[in-house]
């Protein structure tokens, strides 16, 4: 762990729903905010990985473990971590918090669809996946354009600097 890192942010949860019920929600996640990718899945141990980007970083997993309390009862523990390093700023824990809380919004919504809703989620999300990617393209590129701009500034100053040293 590193020096000044912070814990990942975790939230458990006890709801009055049935495991199957909360593992079929959890499994259309996705289909609710394209945000959060399903990246992996452990249906033995009742594991799901999701990935979010963030803005000028690689993202986050967010983990979401469910075990059986009683045939009615679940418990949900969801855990973010960062894709890369540690938390180690406040405005990063308070990122992680917003992605708990949606995680729980979504999933609230999630438990409760009908076959005929997933239907539908599904069907937007085929139509939708095409706008979503170049959506993504277009992070992609403000990045890369950001992170040029900043390697121009920085050789620039390196260069004022050099230029200085030799005479």
């Amino acid at each position: 762990m590193a020096l000044f890192a912070i814990p990942n942010p975790q939230k458990k949860l006890i709801i009055d729903f049935s495991i199957e019920q909360v593992k079929h929600g959890v499994s259309h996640l996705h289909l609710v905010n394209s945000n959060y990718k399903l990246s992996k899945t452990n249906e033995v141990f009742n594991q799901y990985t999701f990935e979010a980007l963030e803005f000028l970083s690689l993202g986050v997993f967010i983990d979401i473990n469910l075990s059986s309390i009683s045939e009615k009862k679940t418990e949900i523990s969801i855990e973010v971590r960062r894709k890369v390093g540690t938390f180690n700023q406040s405005h990063e824990v308070t990122n992680a918090n917003n992605h708990i809380q949606t995680i729980i919004e979504m999933l609230s919504k999630s438990i409760l669809f009908t076959d005929e809703q997933i239907k539908e989620l599904q069907l937007n999300f085929k139509e939708n996946k095409g706008e979503k990617l170049s959506i993504k393209t277009a992070d992609t590129f403000q990045k890369i354009i950001i992170y040029s701009i900043i390697a121009v500034i920085i050789l620039g100053v390196i260069g004022i600097f050099w230029v200085r040293i030799k005479h």
